[in-house]
């Protein structure tokens, strides 16, 4: 497998967990990055590490968006960038938790393809690997808002597979299982017990998991397209839901 015909990729979400991962393994390959997130801080920090080029952006501004990223000629685009909100019945879903979900996972999303799909279709090579969930096609209690966003995810994927038709740009989703990224600690009140409970006792993913999975998908031959790659913990089945606890 290689990465040859690829020069450079632009990542989402880069400035933790997954992101980084995914940042980290592209320039072991040989690609120029631009890692997008909001958090500069974070992001010079990874720029240091990884010699990537740091770029603060608000993804769900649209205009923004296509000044900072039109003119880049991505060659990959890896649409990882998720808002992480406390969980809760569909119904008790707090109206700002809405949007922000909506915001960053949906139009955020759309941003991107707005601002590099025009270039890829131009040039008859590009790379689309959104970052989905099982959460999106399996029941998973205490995040129905985030599963609808994800679930959308993979509709979008399936459309820009018919969109994209004879351009010669792949597409492939992700979803992954629980990933031990902290993201989960965020559905509970107290951080503590939402780390007893999801991950103490847990054989999860790792984030590097997640990144060598994105690294396979893209150094597949330009004839094959891994159109979508279900990744779990072996402990993990039913769709996410049943989870095996380990004897600590």
């Amino acid at each position: 497998m290689s990465l040859d015909r690829y020069r450079t990729a632009i990542v989402t979400g880069a400035s933790r967990g997954i992101g980084t991962a995914i940042v980290r393994q592209l320039r072991i390959g040989g690609l120029e990055v631009w890692a997008i997130a909001r958090s500069a801080d974070e992001l010079a920090e990874l720029a240091r590490e990884t010699g990537c080029h740091p770029l603060a952006l608000d993804i769900t501004r649209r205009d923004a968006v296509l000044s900072a990223l039109g003119g880049l000629d991505a060659d990959v685009l890896i649409n990882n960038a998720s808002a992480p909100v406390q969980g809760g019945t569909s119904w008790e879903t707090a109206p700002h938790d809405i949007d922000v979900l909506l915001s960053v996972n949906l139009k955020g999303t759309l941003n991107c393809l707005a601002a590099i799909v025009p270039g890829m279709t131009a040039r008859g090579r590009g790379h689309i690997v959104n970052l989905g969930s099982v959460a999106g096609h399996s029941p998973v209690p205490g995040m129905p808002v985030y599963a609808m966003t994800k679930a959308a995810i993979h509709n979008l994927g399936q459309t820009l597979r018919l969109d994209l038709h004879g351009t010669g740009v792949r597409v492939s989703e992700i979803a992954p299982g629980r990933v031990e990224t902290g993201a989960h600690l965020t559905l509970l009140d107290d951080r503590e017990e939402g780390r007893r409970r999801f991950y103490e006792g847990f054989d999860c993913l790792q984030p590097d998991d997640i990144a060598e999975a994105v690294m396979f998908v893209l150094g597949a031959p330009q004839r094959m397209d891994v159109s979508y790659m279900e990744v779990v913990p072996t402990d993990q089945s039913y769709g996410g839901s049943q989870f095996h606890r380990r004897q600590l």
